[in-house]
């Protein structure tokens, strides 16, 4: 099969007879928009990260380049979708859940209670010990 066949079905769609900056139709944007915003906000309602609900928003906020074909509003979505995939990726790296924290605090609740205990059956041995070596100086 030639791969460039595949350009001649592409053309004969009504969308590129008139070209925009998008490969495909206007439909299937919004349809792709429409997924990742129920996705994305399903996500964010169970998990409470941040950066899930500015994914959620941003493809959404790229239909608008499909208003106009003005160039200053093609940069300016532009800069903000790069602005938010940064916020995003900053929050998702610095912002953990919560359940994380808690898990983490829990672990290191549990551990300093097992030093505890370790320290004071160590103790306890110990005192043991010296208990023992106590009767046997005194017979």
């Amino acid at each position: 099969m030639n791969f460039t066949d595949i350009f001649v079905p592409l053309a004969q769609i009504s969308d590129t007879e008139n070209p925009t900056i998008f490969p495909f139709p206007f439909w299937m944007h919004l349809t792709l928009a429409v997924i990742s915003l129920i996705f994305f906000s399903y996500r964010f309602a169970v998990q409470k990260r941040p950066f899930q609900l500015i994914f959620a928003i941003a493809p959404a906020i790229s239909l608008l380049l499909w208003t106009s074909d003005n160039k200053t509003l093609f940069y300016g979505i532009g800069i903000i979708e790069l602005a938010l995939i940064l916020i995003a990726i900053i929050a998702s790296v610095i912002i953990k859940p919560k359940k994380t924290e808690e898990a983490a605090a829990d672990k290191e609740d549990k551990a300093d209670e097992k030093s505890d205990e370790d320290s004071d059956e160590e103790s306890y041995e110990d005192s043991d010990e010296d208990d023992d070596s106590e009767e046997d100086e005194e017979e």
